[in-house]
Parts: structure tokens; sequence; C-alpha cells
């Protein structure tokens, strides 16, 4: 039987050209007609939008608007609006003059601090309020690839009413290739004649968009859903427009041109993350200026899907110098530079990318926290949990690896550091999650700064480092044992209780304790910037069992087995289901539940999303059974 495909003809060529038709039409089912109903409190939250607009001579604008939360708002889950008194952005930004002449229009509704995105697309018009209000036509979360976290603070002065000032020309300024190259985010709007306007995301490390001539820019495409959107409409209808907001001085940089796809292009520095794609941008127009409401932004961390920089000193040759057993399952291995030279610095936070060859004979990397102190050049330690029914890289550690024997490491990364502006700091650590927690309260100890830790294991035995703990912090650590009779359990409701601006939490352990802390912050008030956790991926649990699954459309009963995930049982089935990421961290494939009780363990649907559907990537069930709208 004959489908219709959600995808138009430039979208459906650059699919057919990256060879991945099969995986578009996958992820196309995410493209919905309405608003999913746990986004609409997520609108009413941010103080951002971006917005995608087609003027009359056929030129495409990224227009970037900003007000205080609830300027944007759901209208139920098939309108959005948005005020636009005080003004939004600058008078004589092209988007007021063409939503006059052209009702199509892309919204791409971002939230730095959570990673979290929305892209929306219909019609505009204004209402008899002086609201401009969106018909929905297309509706779809957007995974939290390529976005670099940063949290925002609210003026103290009120939005401001006056005039923003603005300039505009055709050639680029010195000042503007500066702030290119030193861009790390960057906004996308394109269209296509029948399907209207998009707008979008792209983000690298500082240098990731290119000028090879005065007026060009060079984009890497990298990896993403599959769809091309963008691409998809490059391809059909030559224009777009780009928007570069300066977080720091409150400026933004419009540009309008012409993109190129350009599949020419050598990457031997893998550049483009292993697609081989890039985009070139020639500029033909530009407008600078003042964002109409200056946010205060604190740079957090980079994404942890940017491809890795390169490093003049290569990977290192690391020897295991000490092997201690910390508890009857983690053991600590001390590594030190093959020379005794001083070793690459890392912030506290940071782990190392091992690379490790498995009983299987297959090389594997596998990423290890940095417990040792930050300024301790001499040595890194790493602590490994023993998993029975893991993916081999502990079981190899610990049986096969000893004292003398060498590994190969990348650099140092870091996905979870410390904010540079918190007055006090709550660690919370389950298990092995102690590892990157020890490094931040090492560095706050180091640095005086207020701190409290709370660390639960199931039982005593299984606390690690806790006379180190001890040793460093005294009663400012409190532990817990969630298996013993007088051992307790961590009272979030009470640590949690009230959010407050200068403190920030920070949680690393199993999942449930992630998804716990983060559903108690998000009850009690905490804005999710101020939520910070490491995540150690999604392995089964010796817990798990075999589940039935029923798929409603089409009475489809699928047996899942205790080693792999609903989703992949369900594409082993040859059923198409939209997906991503595998880490329950995207929302992509994200399906509705009809009958059963799931077990949520991923960690990108809120409260109220995880009533409807759950992420068959990670997510199990409570109960025996499930029926899937599927």
């Amino acid at each position: 039987m004959a489908t219709t495909s959600p995808f138009h003809a430039g979208e459906l060529a650059v699919q057919a050209r990256a060879g991945v038709a099969h995986s578009a039409r996958m992820n196309g089912a995410a493209l919905r007609s309405q608003i999913p109903a746990g986004a609409v409190p997520f609108l009413a939250q941010q103080p951002m939008v971006i917005v995608a607009s087609i003027s009359q001579d056929d030129s495409v604008w990224a227009s970037v608007l900003l007000g205080n939360p609830g300027f944007l708002q759901a209208e139920g889950v098939q309108g959005v609006s948005f005020d636009v008194n005080p003004p939004r952005s600058a008078p004589d930004d092209p988007l007021w003059r063409n939503l006059q002449d052209n009702s199509h229009i892309g919204l791409l509704v971002i939230e730095l601090g959570s990673r979290r995105r929305l892209r929306v697309n219909g019609r505009a018009r204004t209402t008899a309020e002086g609201r401009v209000s969106i018909d929905v036509e297309t509706a779809y979360p957007n995974c939290p690839k390529y976005i670099q976290r940063r949290q925002f603070k609210l003026p103290v002065q009120a939005e401001s009413e006056g005039p923003i000032a603005s300039r505009h020309g055709s050639l680029l300024t010195a000042d503007h290739r500066d702030w290119i190259l030193r861009a790390d985010t960057l906004f996308v709007a394109s269209a296509h004649p029948g399907q209207g306007a998009d707008a979008s995301h792209r983000g690298g490390r500082p240098g990731f968009v290119q000028i090879p001539h005065p007026q060009t820019l060079r984009i890497p495409d990298y990896p993403g859903n599959n769809m091309f959107n963008t691409l998809g409409n490059f391809e059909n209808y030559p224009h777009a427009g780009l928007a570069f907001v300066d977080f720091e001085q409150g400026r933004l940089l419009q540009l309008t041109g012409r993109p190129v796809i350009r599949w020419d292009i050598s990457d031997p520095d893998g550049r483009s993350g292993g697609s081989g794609r890039f985009w070139d941008f020639e500029v033909e127009a530009w407008r600078e200026s003042a964002l109409a409401l200056r946010l205060e932004w604190e740079f957090l961390d980079y994404s942890t899907f940017l491809p890795p920089q390169k490093h003049a000193a290569g990977d290192l040759v690391l020897q295991v110098a000490e092997i201690h057993q910390e508890t009857d399952r983690i053991k600590r291995f001390r590594l030190r530079a093959f020379d005794d030279a001083a070793l690459p610095a890392f912030a506290p936070g940071a782990h190392l990318p091992v690379t490790l060859e498995i009983e299987t004979g297959e090389r594997v990397q596998r990423h290890y926290s940095i417990l040792s102190a930050p300024d301790e050049r001499g040595y890194y330690d790493i602590a490994v949990l023993y998993k029975t029914r893991g993916r081999g890289g502990s079981r190899h550690l610990h049986e096969s690896i000893r004292a003398g024997d060498q590994l190969m490491s990348g650099q140092p990364r870091n996905e979870f550091p410390l904010a540079d502006m918190a007055e006090h700091s709550i660690l919370i650590a389950g298990g092995i999650g102690i590892t990157p927690i020890l490094s931040l309260l090492r560095s706050l100890q180091e640095r005086g700064q207020s701190c409290e830790l709370h660390y639960s294991a199931r039982r005593r035995s299984g606390l690690a480092f806790r006379k180190e703990i001890e040793d460093l912090v005294g009663d400012r650590a409190r532990f817990y044992t969630s298996q013993e009779p007088d051992g307790g359990r961590i009272d979030l409701e009470a640590i949690l209780e009230r959010p407050n601006e200068g403190v920030h939490v920070y949680v690393c352990g199993p999942r449930r304790l992630i998804g716990a802390v983060r559903d108690v912050a998000a009850d009690n008030g905490w804005p999710t910037e101020q939520i910070h956790f490491e995540n150690f991926g999604a392995a089964p649990t010796a817990e798990d069992r075999a589940i039935t699954v029923t798929l409603a459309i089409s009475g489809t009963v699928l047996t899942v087995p205790a080693t792999q995930s609903i989703l992949d049982t369900l594409l082993d089935a040859d059923l198409a289901v939209p997906h991503d990421c595998k880490r329950g961290e995207c929302s992509l494939c994200a399906t509705p539940v009809l009958e059963g009780n799931p077990e949520h363990r991923d960690l990108c649907l809120d409260k109220n999303e995880r009533k409807e559907f759950m992420c068959v990537c990670v997510s199990r069930a409570l109960t025996d059974h499930l029926t899937l709208d599927l």
C-alpha cells in the first residue's frame, strides 16, 4: 500500500545521496501536526525563540526574539503565539515586514541550559490582541546533539521599551568575521516554496565555522536525524538566513544569502564529524543590532557529541602504576605517563576515553571519570565498577589488567564542569557515580567554596572512598545505605526543598537517582540550568526480565528479551520507529503507551510527557506487558 511521504523532493534527494533514505523514513514518523502535550509548559518557560521568515524578494532571514518567560505561549496543541510589546527585536528586523507579505513561519524554541528544543512550522497571523499567532502545521522535538549549554539570568531591570539600535550592510566587516570565527552556536533559517519556513540550530567548538573567502562561510554538517530538513530546503530553494548571537555583549548578527551543499570537500581532520558534508553560505546582506533583552549568560559546557578536537600531543600512552581494590566490585587504577612526564591538565568532572581490547578481540573505547585532584599532574586516578552484564570493558580491566600494563587513552574531556556562578554546590552521588563527584568535591574544597555531599550505596561496603571523603570535608558529607536497616535513604525532598539562584546541584549515579533528582527539582521549581548530571549510559541491569509488547495498530505481539531494548526488538521486526541517540536523551523514539506501566529510564521526558509516552530505546516495564500505539 502506498504511503504519503512527509518529505519534499529536496529532502528526498539529499537523503538518497547521503544513503539514509530508510532511516529518514523511520524518523519521519516523529513529524506531527500538533505540539506534544508535554511541551506546552516548556514553551511558557522560555525567554528566547528563533524565527525563520521569507521576504518578498525571496531572501530568507533568521530572527532572534527575546522576552521575559511567558511572552511565548502555546494555544492548546494546535497553536503558538507571542506578544510583540515591548519589542522583541529591532523595529527594522526583516521579520516584521516579511510576516505582512508571507505568512509562512518557522520557530525553533531552544532551552540551551537543558539542550531541549522544539521545531514548529506553520502560518502566522496577527490577532486582535496584538499577538502573533501561529497555526501549527508541523511540530517535533529535536535531539540535544551539538548544543552548548548556557544558563541565563534575567536582568534586574525590566524589559526595555526604548528603541533598539541597528545597522546594516552587504560586505562583512573584520569584526563580523572575528565574531563568526569565535562562535560556538548559530541558527539557520531555510524555506521551501510549498512547505514554508524552518528554523534550526548548528553548534561546534569555536572555529567550526570557517571563512574560506571574505563573503563565504563554510559550515560542517555533522551527522543528525537523517531527515535533512535544512539541507533539503537548500536543495530546492537556495536561499537561507543565519543568526549569530554574541552572548557576552548582547548583540545579534543576521545574515541572508545563498547556500550550496558541498559533497566534494576533502576532510582529513574529521571536521564534519565523519559525514563528509559541508555547506557554503555566500553572504548577500547583513544586519547587526542589540538584543531586545540583555540576559546574563553563563557558559556551562560543550556538547558531548562534537567531533573530538585534534591535539598536538595526540593520544596518551599510560602505564598502570598501581591497582587498589576499593570495594568488592570497584577497583582504582592509577595511571602515569610512561616517561613520567606531566600529564595534560584537566578540569574537575573530566573523564578519560580509554581504548581497550576486550575478550572478543574487538577494540572499544570506554569513558572513565578522573577522580584525582585537578592540580595533580603526575597521575590520573580512575575507578571502575565490575559489571557482570556490561559490555566487556570493566571485565577486561578487572580480570586482565595488571600493574605495569599499558593503556591507550585520548586527552581528558569534560562534559560535567562546575558552574562558575555557584555560591553553594549540592553534590549527590549513587554507587560508582562518586567518581566524577569526588573530583568536583576536591576542587570545591581547594577553592574554599561552600558545598555539601550526599552519597548513597546499597551497603556500607559499597561506599568507595569514604575515608578520603571524610578527611576532605568532614561532616559536610552524609552517607546513606539503602539496603541496611539503619542506613537511611537520601531525602531529596528535604535537600531540594527550596530553589536558590546561587545554588547548583550535581548528580551522578544510576538513572533512577538522576531521574528522581530531576523530577523533585522540577516539582519544587528549580531551573533546569541549575541541575547538572553525568550519565553513564543505559546498560541492561541484572533485574531486567523479558516482557511482551503488543502493537495496537497492527496487533503484532513481540517478546522483548531481558538483554535487548524494546527499540531494538521493534527494529529487528522491521518496524519503522524514529530514533537517534539510543541513550534516552533525544526523545525521538518517544512512543505513546496505551496499556501497562512503563519503567522510565530516559533523561529527556518530563513528568507530564511520561504520563503518555515512553522512550523505547532505554525504558522497560514494571508490568509484564505493554501496549504501544504502533
